[in-house]
């Protein structure tokens, strides 16, 4: 086993992470998709959970919910929520079931909610563009009598403003909306786009698109990085931050997005990542001192319950997670790797919370993924999925990360679970 950078971790996370004492984490399958039968209830569920002010939670699934044999045979993707019973489970609602075309499909991400109770999100597939399914922005807004209505903000059409967003928007306190396109745009590459408000009741929101990764528009030559797969994140000056997946050549980076004066945004490199950690596929957070923190899929720590060749080029690396720390000279860049024991492969950002971080791998473990926790003595996985192998009925492969609600970590497992069709799970610390 390969081992970089492994005793960075203190210096890393004691500002921000530090220990605690506690019983052996318990994991709970709150749903189990599938459990209708089918995947009617939804299938694949990939983005992170989020809450409502009475403790409903509510999600995406990829697949599921209304078949359309031409796009999507297994369905087209949902929207749901999960409300709590008086006798402690969960009862599932589908509010929203994808049927392709310019309604989208696939929904990868995670929602958002606005002060008036309005939920956000975005589609990786169809909208306008059919053909190759160039994806979509829309808004649920709840109707007097309870109901939940779809509107599509924005469809793209792949040049020149982008296609496929995979990842979440995030709003500012003018109602705008921002996000990335894994491609598209003038460069074919990827985009980063605002849309706003329309500006008379009924209109359209309009697209603006801030910045088009790798003018080149050579994979080899992208020094500003290409196909960002994670969502952006505000400062408190409006300016922009994020990740891309690949550039320079291989193993990502980090960029901000600054305004100028004049309207027009620049792109400035923050950190490039190497075999040692690279290849971010989610989006940055900042703690309450401006440090900013986030995952990398691949590099570091080799382990054989990581990343496989047949599933990533660079064979068995297990990735990590990383924090920036801003100095008078720029962003300084430190590393903590994953061992495959305690997670490999995390595709989603760290949740602060309390004095500790947690995020899900997709891989590692036992070779299904878990969910870990970054503090000052080291990287823990609480859980470990289907640690007996077999049927996994408790989830596998979680790739949407975890938010903490109640005193307790809740995410999705993509697959798996008591019907194979992927689960919503609680972790109690």
């Amino acid at each position: 086993m390969r081992s970089v950078h492994a005793l960075v971790l203190g210096a890393v996370f004691a500002a921000v992470f530090s220990p605690f004492a506690r019983a052996q984490p318990k994991e709970t399958v709150v749903y189990s998709f599938g459990t209708n039968g089918g995947s009617a209830d939804g299938a694949s569920p990939f983005g992170q959970v989020v809450f409502d002010a009475a403790g409903n939670m509510y999600g995406t699934t990829l697949a599921g919910g209304i078949p359309d044999a031409g796009v999507c045979p297994t369905g087209c993707g949902t929207i749901f929520e999960l409300s709590p019973t008086n006798t402690g489970g969960w009862t599932e609602t589908i509010i929203h079931e994808f049927v392709a075309g310019f309604d989208g499909a696939g929904p990868r991400s995670a929602l958002i909610f606005d002060s008036q109770g309005n939920l956000y999100g975005t589609t990786s597939g169809s909208g306008v563009c059919v053909a190759p399914n160039c994806g979509t922005v829309f808004e649920l807004s709840r109707s007097g009598n309870g109901q939940w209505n779809e509107t599509v903000l924005y469809s793209f059409t792949g040049t020149p403003d982008g296609e496929a967003p995979d990842a979440s928007v995030v709003l500012d306190s003018q109602g705008n909306l921002y996000g990335t396109t894994n491609g598209g745009g003038p460069n074919k590459h990827g985009t980063v786009f605002e849309l706003s408000p329309p500006s008379i009741p009924g209109g359209p929101w309009i697209e603006t698109m801030l910045y088009s990764f790798c003018p080149s528009g050579n994979l080899q030559d992208c020094p500003d990085g290409a196909y960002p797969q994670s969502s952006v994140v505000l400062d408190k000056q409006g300016n922009l931050y994020g990740t891309t997946a690949y550039g320079p050549v291989a193993w990502g980076l980090a960029y901000e997005l600054a305004k100028g004066q004049d309207g027009t945004w620049t792109e400035s490199v923050l950190y490039k990542f190497s075999s040692h950690g690279g290849n971010p596929e989610a989006g940055l957070v900042f703690d309450n001192g401006g440090n900013l923190y986030g995952t990398l899929f691949s590099g570091g720590n080799e382990s054989p319950t990581c990343a496989q060749e047949a599933f990533w080029p660079y064979s068995d690396v297990c990735g990590g997670v990383f924090k920036f720390t801003p100095t008078k000279r720029g962003w300084a860049g430190r590393t903590l790797l994953l061992t495959g024991e305690n997670g490999g492969n995390p595709t989603a950002s760290l949740t602060l919370s309390g004095n500790a971080g947690y995020s899900t791998s997709y891989f590692g473990g036992a070779g299904y993924g878990v969910v870990f926790e970054a503090m000052r003595s080291g990287a823990t996985a609480l859980y470990t999925f289907c640690p007996n192998g077999g049927g996994c009925p408790d989830g596998a492969y979680p790739f949407g990360g975890v938010v903490a609600h109640g005193g307790k970590l809740y995410g999705t497992a993509s697959a798996r679970g008591a019907f194979d069709q992927g689960v919503v799970f609680s972790i109690t610390p």
